[in-house]
């Protein structure tokens, strides 16, 4: 080798960048296809990326759809994942991934085809530990699109600003990390006596670890919501639940967000006790008159985007806060122990 191609070979050797991209699935027929044709179409990112599918033992077509793909056993492997939750499969994924960095795939996401460029070149530009994209939710009906509209606003998830905002900027968490593998092995992995929000877990260790967590419009990403008001509430049921625990686990960490729902659910149970009480009942209105205008603004506020979807916004908002506060107050009479913090390994 000539002095002119070893300096051009290690030019590329420096330059490459191997990234894991880690799936995971359980009943993701109708999107798992779409999500890997963008993982395999992604653009910029000079280097290998293998595609790690961990599935939750599906019951329907998501294996036989991996499986149909020409670089399945090359570029995508296929691995079991017993316990079915994601916060296992992100661990099986740590445990397997070759990659220098690590990239927290959802199915029912689509990705930009500069997806892992951009990440790669937040990172290299702000120093962040850890990076994601603006989720950009993605709804189909009346009800989906309300539900998008939702997920995307003050009026649905407060200061979240992980979901709408329209600058790079740093935040308390990020959607779907993109970090270093070596930085989550540091961090003692995902703590599996979390099932959900374990997401949130991880950015909060990251940040009390010194870590800046960086949220960019420039990554693209696409979540499609649910599409009923029954899934909504199970999903908001759940976020509220396990953030409560969350919350038990890093107690100084919790942004004011988190409260909103449980404080709206607790307001409207001492109205509802208000109207049952002589002397008290004009006091039994004011919470759910101000909650309704709440609730009127955000339909207005949603027609120049949603139109009729708009009409759902309030059914919509309701369901949300609800759950969520329900799931908050259930964890918080059921589960009153601190979680104890456990050491990276």
């Amino acid at each position: 080798m000539d002095q002119r191609s070893r300096e051009t070979y290690e030019i590329i050797r420096r330059n490459r960048v191997r990234i894991t991209a880690v799936v995971a699935t359980y009943n993701e027929e109708r999107h798992v296809g779409t999500c890997l044709q963008g993982l395999l179409g992604q653009e910029g990112a000079v280097g290998d990326i293998e595609i790690l599918v961990i599935d939750g033992m599906s019951t329907d077509r998501t294996c036989d759809i991996v499986r149909s793909f020409p670089e399945f056993g090359s570029r995508i492997q296929l691995l079991p994942n017993p316990h079915r939750l994601q916060v296992y499969a992100w661990n099986i994924a740590i445990r397997e991934a070759r990659g220098e960095y690590f990239a927290m795939i959802l199915a029912h996401a689509n990705y930009g085809r500069r997806y892992f460029a951009s990440c790669l070149d937040v990172m290299k530009r702000t120093g962040a530990v850890a990076v994601g994209g603006v989720q950009h939710p993605v709804g189909s009906g009346l009800i989906g699109n309300a539900i998008a509209w939702c997920m995307s606003t003050r009026f649905g998830i407060g200061d979240a600003r992980f979901r709408y905002t329209t600058k790079e900027e740093e935040a308390d968490s990020v959607f779907s990390i993109f970090t270093r593998r070596k930085t989550l092995e540091a961090a003692g992995g995902y703590d599996e006596r979390l099932p959900f929000d374990e997401d949130f877990d991880m950015n909060y260790r990251l940040r009390a670890r010194g870590g800046k967590l960086i949220v960019s419009p420039g990554i693209e990403v696409r979540y499609h919501v649910r599409d009923s008001l029954r899934g909504l509430w199970m999903q908001m049921f759940r976020y509220g639940y396990w953030r409560r625990l969350t919350q038990l686990k890093h107690p100084g960490k919790v942004p004011w967000r988190v409260f909103a729902p449980a404080a709206l659910v607790a307001g409207l149970t001492l109205s509802a006790a208000f109207a049952l009480t002589p002397g008290l009942r004009g006091l039994a209105v004011a919470i759910p008159a101000v909650y309704s205008a709440f609730l009127l603004s955000a339909m207005l506020a949603a027609v120049p985007q949603s139109g009729l979807a708009a009409a759902a916004v309030p059914a919509t908002l309701v369901t949300m806060h609800a759950a969520y506060g329900l799931g908050w107050w259930k964890a918080f009479f059921t589960r009153r122990h601190r979680m104890r913090v456990l050491p990276a390994v």
